[in-house]
């Protein structure tokens, strides 16, 4: 456990006294010399004073191996300490281009059967493997700039679509780690959405593109200025991006890694991992997964994609919020000449990265190292990659093994036996 700081009684009474009388705010305390192991400390009393908590009930949150100082700078603000969430893994067999054989995939969750139906599945698929492959790199982010009318807005638009080669010039001025790719834009009336789509090495790269979209916007309106076209900066998103939210644009241009997973399961492996024959997972995926999920108006076709993503992102240390766009995927399952299962997932927005953000946590850095997927010095964004290949043998995994759970009937009775309260 890191040392939370030798902040005593007195110190902690006169830090609460200038919060109370608003000579400083809670997120203030290192203007009177407090290091973020000691205003937690004192964060952890305010609480426990202000809503009749008994500080005892802190005790594991206080109980952290974090660098506070650190993450205050990194990734939160008014911190207490830390929540734990239990971490288990499974070992999936991978063709892919960058992942390699037997890989070991971190699971954080405390959903009780979750680990073990993908190692289920798992063992069902080692025999022949996963084979994995990267569609897209393309990370993106939109803007609005609004012109004076109608007439200037088509102007931009062409103006754009013409210079290409100029603005790009401008956007890589923010960083050595971005390379622009492609350009999209889309007039609604006076206004312009431009949407920029560029790769960003190891990191998941929304900062990064936030602000070379930015300095490149700005620039571009500069420059039609010198023409007599005049535009204004409205926003640096908006909303076509499209980031942490629902929507199909990212399914049909894809943003993150795009990628595709598949495997041939045997009818003899189904029989026996799964004990039902490969066509009731066929039927299984297009009731539920299509017609089940057209009725309901859902975008993507899967059976809980998102249940294996949240373990992954808050094991490796994603941003969990992108778990949104990241499982809008589909599965799709097939009989083979031979009556073997043919089972695939298509992940059409996959947000990730292995450095920056919350990669720089303890225990996350822990397991991207321990996975040899951390990006330190990945300019080229492979263990990114690497990680794109894993997370997708896992997805395909968890999908196939929930499909067969439920033909099987053995959903209700997997959950029931765990333990409750």
């Amino acid at each position: 456990m890191r040392n939370q700081g030798s902040t005593n009684k007195n110190q902690i009474s006169e830090a609460l006294e200038k919060i109370k009388k608003g000579e400083i705010k809670l997120h203030e305390l290192s203007k009177i010399g407090f290091n973020e192991n000691q205003s937690a400390e004192v964060r952890r009393r305010y609480l426990s004073n202000k809503y009749n908590i008994e500080i005892e009930a802190f005790t594991h949150i206080k109980s952290t191996t974090i660098d506070l100082d650190d993450a205050a700078k990194r990734n939160i603000s008014n911190i207490i300490g830390a929540t734990q969430v239990p971490l288990g893994f499974v070992e999936i067999n991978i063709n892919g281009d960058y992942a390699k054989g037997i890989s070991p995939v971190f699971l954080a969750t405390t959903e009780g059967r979750l680990v073990d139906g993908i190692g289920r599945a798992a063992k069902a698929l080692n025999e022949k493997g996963v084979s994995t492959k990267i569609l897209k790199d393309e990370m993106t982010r939109s803007v609005i700039i609004i012109a004076d009318n109608l007439k200037n807005a088509s102007k931009i638009n062409d103006y754009i679509k013409q210079n290409f080669d100029e603005i790009k010039k401008d956007f890589l001025k923010s960083s050595s780690y971005i390379n622009l790719k492609t350009i999209s834009t889309y007039v609604f009336g006076k206004s312009i959405f431009i949407r920029y789509a560029a790769s960003t090495g190891a990191a998941m790269g929304m900062n990064m593109i936030t602000i070379a979209a930015h300095e490149a916007t700005i620039n571009l309106i500069e420059k039609l200025q010198k023409q007599n076209i005049n535009s204004r900066f409205f926003t640096e998103s908006g909303n076509m991006c499209i980031d942490k939210k629902p929507g199909f644009m990212n399914q049909i241009m894809g943003r993150g890694i795009s990628i595709s997973a598949e495997a041939v399961i045997s009818k003899e492996t189904v029989e026996k991992y799964f004990k039902i024959s490969p066509k009731k997972i066929v039927e299984m995926n297009y009731l539920k997964n299509y017609i089940g999920s057209s009725l309901a108006g859902t975008i993507g076709n899967n059976a809980h994609m998102a249940n294996i993503l949240a373990a992954i992102f808050i094991a490796y240390g994603q941003d969990v919020a992108q778990i949104v766009d990241s499982t809008s995927g589909y599965d799709n399952a097939e009989l083979t000449e031979e009556g073997d299962l043919y089972f695939s997932i298509n992940l059409p927005a996959l947000e990730i990265g292995t450095f920056g953000g919350g990669t720089a946590r303890e225990t996350q850095k822990e397991i991207l190292k321990a996975s040899k997927i951390y990006g330190e010095n990945d300019n080229d964004g492979i263990t990114k990659y690497k990680f794109a290949e894993i997370i997708a043998a896992a997805v395909l995994a968890g999908e196939l093994n929930l499909l067969a759970a439920l033909s099987a009937e053995e959903l209700s009775k997997a959950h029931g036996s765990i333990k409750r309260g």
